[in-house]
């Protein structure tokens, strides 16, 4: 019998298919190519779609409570109009008491973006900026690997893919990427899975689909 605990364990497959929905599908490409980064909210209707966006990348998807607040005082948004509005939504016999929490009273507006989450904590704990540490190199090798036949030298081994094209390179290279023997020994370690990764970094189960989406 499957009991609940197996169903909430990590599935990497299914985050990893759920994380494709938030990325650019786009090919490497040396000219613009407009991507539209809210086609993952496309299947929404409007209203839901920039508040999901706005809860897992933090985006700023309308005016704050005070600045509607000051329209409205200054005139720009007309107390008819509120009131309409009011009727249509709550009723009215609910106008008074929609009117007083509408203009005067107070709402924590605070939000906490889902994307970042971790990466904000690690500079804060451990003063460690991941990006800063990591994507300066690693953004290095991505475009060299994804080279469309401009630059002089073409990436070694590229054909055998990249994951084992780095393997091959770290094999034979005098220098590593990795600033340990222990990651570069983990690295070159084919069998070694995303769910090991992850009990190393993370530990907790529940945090590893928070992670790979953080990352």
């Amino acid at each position: 019998m499957t009991t609940s605990k197996h169903l909430n364990r990590f599935n990497e497959n299914e985050v990893i298919h759920e994380l494709k929905h938030f990325l650019p599908a786009q090919a490497p490409l040396k000219d613009f190519i407009h991507h539209n980064t809210l086609h993952a909210f496309q299947n929404l209707k409007w209203d839901n779609a920039i508040r999901q966006a706005e809860k897992m990348f933090g985006y700023k998807v309308s005016l704050s409570l005070n600045d509607y607040r000051n329209l409205y005082f200054s005139k720009k948004i007309s107390h008819d109009i509120l009131e309409r509005t009011i009727v249509e939504k709550k009723g009215a016999h609910n106008i008074e008491d929609w009117s007083i929490k509408t203009i005067y009273q107070h709402y924590d507006e605070s939000s906490t973006a889902r994307i970042g989450n971790l990466r904000s904590f690690w500079k804060t704990q451990y003063h460690i900026n991941i990006d800063s540490v990591t994507h300066p190199k690693l953004f290095r090798i991505l475009c060299s690997y994804l080279d469309q036949g401009i630059a002089i030298w073409k990436f070694p081994i590229n054909e055998k893919g990249f994951l084992t094209s780095l393997r091959e390179l770290e094999k034979i290279s005098s220098v590593s990427i990795f600033n340990s023997e222990e990651v570069k020994n983990l690295f070159l370690n084919q069998r070694f899975e995303i769910e090991e990764l992850l009990c190393l970094l993370v530990g907790d189960e529940k945090l590893y689909k928070q992670y790979l989406f953080d990352q």
